[in-house]
């Protein structure tokens, strides 16, 4: 019987060798693409699951009246938190940043990366395997710090870390509790230290990341709930008071809402664009390759059950003859069933061995490390592959045990209404998936070109971003260097601020003016930062060192803050009043002397904050956001030029930290690169969807057309023209295709603009997509079935004809 079987299917196979080369192909392509897409959601979903206090730990972060979203916390509303929410348990405080310094123990000097400072608590939250030392130990004493064992090897070798001191940033810090991180998580750092003493602050000042343990089982819709409630007393009321306003009118001015994300969701579906120092994951682009990825599984699935019911009459007689001889419907179906099932495990070991081959370049396409061997993601796989085979047997299957002995074996079933019914719903989809596929390619290639040429409101070309480490003194030091490195012929211009471009440093308050509060980006400059940067001001002057004032109440606002103040028209001159001072000056009474052009700073799928700019020494305090140092420099000898900056920086600023520099335009450019990432991962599927479109276009459009031979013949005999048969062969396939084209519009249209609401800055949705696609598929009809329709005009009429 299994013999049999055996020999039934591989002559059947090697007769339709085509369908069966599409069929394990196409399969192939959507086992791959789907494994590929579990494997990197894995990877994604793996962060702080080794974490066993991870589903009672949430992380603490502030929505704003104006739609914003902060990561950061106050240093003062955990207290309280903990003390009036009976859930909360405890709160852990720290920067959210790692820091990097050079690290000095005994005679030996490393640069040490990922440094976190925090409360003493982490391992409450964090609970690392301890291997040396205890968490308990870490607690007793603000200089106490614990390492990871990595660096406690690179450290000091095979020596004990327990004991020793590490000196940096002008502390010194004695190793209590020696750390192994197993698995990824949140926070992964080198080094843990202390605050050296208790954060001080207000409710109004958002500087730290906060987290909160709570019972088991409690939900962030809970927190959020008494979390209001206990902010409303402690920030509202009290601010109100002292505003002279009421509650309700402080909310609307200053309206903040704290909102508790759980801590295994932070990393893919956090609502602000921080999910901590190991990076946030791109939620929106495993969604589309899931929905990709399964889409091309289903466009296989739809040219299997095409092809094999287009070739069912091919076997229309072999069924005929095992029902005369006794065979039932189910023992048919299984027979056939198993037939695609084979094929469907076939198709799953090439999926492995597809997968296995282009993983290290996906790995350095989206910078990870995924192994293949994930036995329960293959088991997974494996049950989708032999479900999605059993799916499409069974369909066959169905269908052509169906068929009537006494009709087929009279040769009666070729041209049966159902089958070419079935056989055109599935052409139809098949042409909708790719319809849409191309479709979405050319609005996402659009799009991603417009954001690559979009005039930004300032000029990257030939500046340098040089970043500073050490965080005393970097302000004198960039003076210093300034005065020095500006001399070198090759150096046009050295300038600062602190809101970079590309992301960096930043600090925002409420700007007042009359009864307006607007939250507003505090943009430290340097007198010629405009001018170097070519950002146009519209309305009054720039900063000018020659005006004791402008390092003073003299300030600069953006497009954005003037519309929002209402002062757009006529912004010279008037005073604002700032949320921050400092004993120099108190932030009152800012006079506003110009006003900038808006410009692009965190890219195209972010709004142009509200921005103020004021000089370094406006707000001394501010000095401490100093990060970069930017230099324009000439276009010849550029590797000459950083060189030298390189050394004499490596000389008189930062002895034994590593000198990062970076051109400002490829900087910016990767606030869009996930998008540019999508268009590839796009363009690539894309491409393999019309091809196996094509591929199983060609195969129908063969087994169709052979059917169709004898009518070819009949037509010939009676003096049809070539173009005529060819017309009369093509225009069934043409006809699907512009029904699928027309349902193709809307959905198209639907997915496309929701995709394109990412942006702040996009594209209106083109039309020309919409027309470009059906008249690419119509196309692609015409010479896929046009030359298999114009090779059958030239049949042997004989051949066809003498039995007539």
């Amino acid at each position: 019987m299994l013999q049999t079987w055996l020999k039934i299917f591989y002559r059947n196979s090697k007769k339709n060798w085509l369908n069966v080369v599409i069929n394990i192909v196409g399969l192939t392509l959507g086992f791959a693409g789907l494994l590929m897409v579990m494997l990197y959601l894995n990877d994604e979903q793996s962060y702080n699951q080794t974490n066993q206090h991870a589903d009672k730990v949430f992380r603490v972060i502030h929505q704003l009246s104006d739609g914003d979203v902060w990561s950061s916390s106050t240093d003062v509303e955990g207290t309280k938190y903990k003390e009036e929410i009976p859930e909360v348990t405890d709160v852990y405080l720290n920067d959210g940043w790692y820091g990097d310094f050079v690290v000095k123990t005994g005679s030996k000097e490393l640069y040490v990366t990922d440094i976190l400072r925090g409360a003493n608590n982490f391992f409450d939250f964090f609970p690392f395997q301890i291997t040396n030392g205890s968490s308990e130990a870490f607690k007793k004493a603000k200089n106490h710090a614990a390492i990871s064992e990595k660096q406690a090897v690179i450290l000091f070798g095979n020596e004990p870390a327990i004991g020793k001191t590490i000196t940096f940033n002008g502390r010194s810090h004695i190793i209590t509790t020696v750390y192994k991180i197993e698995g990824k998580h949140y926070f992964m750092p080198s080094i843990i230290i202390q605050y050296d003493k208790e954060p001080e602050g207000h409710w109004g000042n958002f500087s730290k990341i906060l987290f909160v343990k709570t019972n088991k089982n409690t939900t962030s819709e809970t927190l959020k709930t008494k979390g209001l409630a206990v902010w409303y007393k402690y920030a509202v009321l009290p601010g109100a008071k002292a505003d002279g306003i009421t509650p309700e009118q402080f909310i609307e001015k200053h309206g903040t809402t704290p909102v508790f994300e759980p801590l295994t969701e932070v990393r893919l579906k956090t609502i602000t664009d921080d999910a901590g120092p190991e990076g946030k994951g791109n939620y929106q682009l495993i969604i589309i390759m899931m929905s990709l990825s399964v889409l091309l599984i289903i466009i296989s699935c739809v040219n299997f059950i095409n092809l094999s019911i287009a070739s069912a009459t091919q076997r229309a007689k072999e069924v005929g003859v095992k029902k005369t001889l006794g065979m039932s419907k189910g023992t048919l179906t299984k027979e056939y069933s198993l037939e695609i099932v084979f094929q469907g495990v076939i198709a799953f070991i090439f999926s492995l061995i597809l997968v296995e081959f282009i993983l290290p370049s996906f790995n350095d396409f989206m910078k990870k490390d995924i192994d293949i061997l994930n036995m329960t993601l293959l088991s997974k796989n494996a049950i989708v592959a032999i479900v999605v085979s059993l799916l499409i047997g069974v369909i066959a299957g169905v269908y052509l045990s169906n068929f009537k002995s006494v009709e087929v074996l009279k040769g009666n079933i070729s041209r049966s209404k159902k089958g070419i019914l079935a056989r055109n719903i599935m052409l139809g989809f098949q042409f909708l998936i790719s319809g849409f596929f191309l479709t979405g390619s050319i609005i996402i290639n659009n799009q991603v070109n417009y954001m690559i040429h979009k005039d930004l409101g300032f000029e990257g070309d030939q500046i340098v971003m040089v970043s500073m480490n050490q965080y005393d003194n970097r302000y004198k030091k960039y003076e210093l260097a300034k005065k020095v490195l500006i001399q070198h012929p090759n150096i046009e211009a050295i300038t600062s601020n602190s809101f970079t471009i590309g992301g960096g440093s930043s600090n925002s308050t409420n700007f007042n003016y009359k009864e307006l509060s607007i939250q507003t980006n505090a943009n430290a400059i340097d007198y010629n930062y405009l001018d170097v940067m070519k950002i146009k001001i519209l309305k009054g002057r720039g900063l000018n060192e020659d005006f004791a004032s402008d390092t003073i109440k003299n300030i600069l606002i953006n497009e954005t803050l003037a519309k929002n103040l209402g002062i757009y028209d006529d912004p010279i001159g008037k005073k604002l009043n700032a949320g921050f001072g400092d004993k120099d000056n108190d932030g009152k009474n800012l006079v506003i002397i110009g006003m900038v052009k808006d410009y692009n700073t965190l890219g195209l799928d972010t709004k142009i904050p509200p921005t103020a700019f004021m000089h370094w020494n406006s707000f001394d305090w501010m000095k401490q956001n100093f990060w970069k140092v930017q230099f324009k420099i000439k276009p010849n000898n550029v590797q000459e030029t950083l060189k030298y900056i390189e050394s004499y920086w490596k000389e008189n600023i930062e002895q034994g930290y590593p000198f990062d520099a970076q051109f400002l335009n490829k900087r910016f450019a990767s606030t869009y690169v996930k998008y540019q990432k999508q268009q590839t991962l796009f363009f690539i599927l894309t491409s393999i969807v019309i091809i196996m479109s094509l591929l199983g276009l060609f195969a129908l459009a063969s087994l169709t057309i052979q059917q169709r031979l004898k009518e070819v013949a009949i037509r010939k005999t009676l003096g049809a023209s070539v173009n005529e048969i060819m017309y009369q062969l093509i225009k069934s396939f043409l006809k699907v295709t512009l029904i699928a084209s027309v349902i193709l519009i809307p959905i198209s249209y639907y997915f496309m603009q929701n995709w394109l609401d990412n942006f702040v800055y996009r594209i209106g949705l083109p039309i020309i997509p919409f027309i470009i696609t059906p008249l690419i598929l119509i196309l692609l009809v015409f010479v896929v079935v046009g030359l298999k329709a114009y090779k059958a005009t030239k049949i042997n009429l004989i051949k066809y004809l003498k039995f007539e």
